[in-house]
């Protein structure tokens, strides 16, 4: 008994020091975009960097106001919100259609079909990134929402997960939902999609922040900077002159935000649950 205490006490220590090592940078990041420079500058290295100036509130949301004026930044904020929304409804769309009918249609070269998205899934995003580029120019896509969303919708990973996913679903719930004379399109939308909410979950968030977060291709996609999202914008911030640390700090706050929010409204949507819903 006395060893298995000992066990489970190392372990808590484990986690708490795991815990602190990955969030003292963004404990940091935000108390410092509360701050003066000249304040970040004089507690660099110590333990009053950690700490937010309670005695000056009032002064907290100076950084965020000039940051926001000085680098329209709301306009990149909208910017990242629509282009998210736009990949994360496609990439649902598209990715869900076409994982549940290799899950459940009997089509032609199937196997071949599944072994290609094996080996697709091999190859990353940026291998291929020149030809993509080439492709949407040549579309005259570029400097459009659609040149940035449609080579991030379709996936072969998330065509892959979906598949799986579905095939997890009883054969029963189709047959007697034909026999009730439900159409393909109908057990699609009322039966396969109310059961896979922690599948649509899982990769709506997994896009959600590779879209939020991405940096090359938005850069490669837009010539206008008005049209750059936040990735970008905070990155042009950091190498405009002069570079204040607590506005750079405030940008990566606000970039920071929207991620942790997707993270705790969504985290409970991604818990298993038993697919075999309506079995009796």
């Amino acid at each position: 008994m006395e060893k298995f205490n000992v066990i489970n006490f190392l372990k808590i220590l484990l986690l708490i020091a795991f815990t602190i090592l990955f969030l003292f940078p963004t404990v940091w990041m935000f108390v410092s975009s509360t701050k003066s420079v000249a304040e970040i500058a004089k507690e660099i290295g110590t333990i009053h960097s950690f700490i937010p100036n309670f005695s000056n509130m009032s002064s907290w949301l100076d950084p965020y106001k000039e940051m926001f004026s000085r680098f329209n930044f709301g306009l990149h904020f909208f910017n990242s919100v629509l282009y998210s929304c736009v990949i994360v409804f496609g990439s649902l769309v598209v990715n869900s259609l076409a994982g549940y009918a290799l899950a459940t249609f009997d089509i032609p070269f199937k196997k071949y079909i599944t072994a290609t998205l094996l080996i697709l899934i091999i190859f990353p995003f940026q291998s291929v990134l020149i030809q993509i580029f080439i492709i949407i120019n040549e579309m005259n896509l570029t400097n459009t929402v659609w040149g940035l969303a449609l080579p991030h919708i379709g996936s072969a990973f998330n065509i892959f997960l979906f598949m799986v996913f579905f095939k997890k679903i009883p054969k029963e719930l189709r047959e007697s939902a034909y026999m009730d004379g439900a159409s393909d399109w109908q057990i699609f939308t009322k039966i396969a999609v109310p059961i896979s909410k922690p599948i649509f979950m899982t990769i709506g968030i997994l896009v959600f922040v590779g879209s939020w977060n991405d940096y090359v291709w938005p850069l490669m996609v837009f010539t206008e900077t008005n049209k750059y999202p936040l990735s970008v914008a905070v990155n042009i911030m950091n190498e405009t002159k002069p570079i204040y640390l607590n506005q750079v700090m405030a940008g990566l706050t606000v970039t920071t935000i929207p991620i942790l929010f997707v993270y705790i409204f969504g985290q409970k949507y991604i818990m298993p649950q038993n697919s075999t819903t309506g079995i009796k």
